[in-house]
């Protein structure tokens, strides 16, 4: 199931409106037959048996497919899943997160109904925190939002005259290129776009199964006009203007776009109030070793007098990056079971 995650991974940033899904089938055995993703074309299931197929494989009698996403159960832009793999002639199905999408679930029923053996939850908790953008869109409808942050020691992202570039090292910049690698759209206001002139684009190129370029649609927030001269307005990913600050604008687009994941890069301003209407799920924080004394916090603009009124997240993955540190921070998801924060440390998750 772990090899399967790996795989689903590898779709983040590219299967909006649907989850990440990664697959593996195994023979009699237990050895790796093949394996496949979703990344916006075929589900992840169909992937892996076409791939076993072009393989010379074609007996699936006494062969496990184990995939992180219970099948689905309807049609959509594809057919279900679930007769897919009933047609292949599985023996057994294994899955890690059962599907909350009403209109896709039911899967496991399908399949044990026609004599499958199945089997639900394996690695739920670390399946179900990889897809935890998509699986919060389908509980709540609201997408998962990130927010980067480049600081120092001490918490500021600019220094007292106002200079920002560059806290953090290349090694830093190259794996946020990385992260915005992985969403859905990335999100910045025009008082970002004026004072530090970003081109916001992983630097990668090249499309989707179904065509899609693979950079992000840059969103800008705001008021002020942006000159067409501007880095971010080339041609190497959509741009999207709100022409105001309101988080309901913005949620209304991502709802409409339904995208599954948003990463913020912004400033002090943006990021306090967009922590204060209690919209952040996660921040990565890259962490320089140096100080800057009187300069800008990141959060500094939030509305807090004591320490009862403070703003607790959780640890998730702590790890060097060059010189620097990246920290990520997690908001708490109790009130919805299927969004599951596991501990990071006894799953070895990296």
């Amino acid at each position: 199931m772990l090899r399967a995650n790996k795989e689903a991974l590898r779709g983040l940033g590219r299967t909006s409106p649907n989850p990440i899904v990664g697959a593996v089938i195994l023979d009699h055995d237990g050895n790796e037959i093949a394996s496949g993703f979703h990344c916006g074309g075929d589900h992840a299931e169909i992937v892996a048996i076409k791939n076993a197929k072009e393989a010379g494989i074609r007996d699936f009698s006494n062969a496990t497919l184990v995939v992180t996403l219970e099948p689905c159960n309807h049609t959509g832009k594809t057919p279900p899943c679930s007769v897919a793999i009933i047609e292949a002639g599985f023996h057994r199905v294994v899955y890690a997160v059962a599907d909350p999408n009403p209109i896709a679930r039911g899967g496991a029923q399908t399949l044990q109904a026609a004599g499958i053996d199945v089997i639900g939850g394996v690695e739920q908790e670390y399946v179900a925190y990889s897809n935890r953008a998509w699986l919060k869109k389908v509980i709540t409808g609201l997408p998962w939002i990130v927010t980067k942050i480049a600081a120092t020691l001490d918490g500021k992202i600019a220094a007292l005259d106002g200079t920002s570039q560059w806290i953090t090292s290349q090694s830093s910049r190259s794996d946020v290129a990385q992260l915005r690698n992985q969403v859905d759209a990335i999100v910045t206001s025009t008082e970002t776009v004026l004072r530090d002139n970003p081109e916001l684009t992983p630097r990668f190129e090249g499309k989707n199964p179904t065509g899609r370029t693979i950079n992000p649609v840059r969103v800008i927030m705001g008021e002020r006009n942006i000159a067409p001269d501007a880095r971010i307005m080339n041609d190497k990913a959509e741009n999207y203007f709100i022409k105001d600050r309101s988080f309901d604008s913005l949620l209304n687009v991502a709802k409409n776009r339904q995208w599954n994941q948003l990463l913020v890069e912004a400033g002090a301003q943006f990021n306090s109030a967009l922590l204060e209407a209690d919209l952040v799920d996660e921040i990565v924080l890259y962490q320089a070793p140096t100080l800057l004394g009187q300069g800008k916090s990141f959060a500094g603009g939030l509305s807090i007098s004591t320490l009862a009124e403070r703003r607790d997240m959780s640890f998730g993955e702590v790890r060097r990056i060059g010189p620097d540190l990246r920290i990520q921070l997690l908001r708490n998801h109790s009130a919805h079971a299927e969004i599951l924060i596991p501990d990071l440390s006894a799953t070895g998750l990296r």
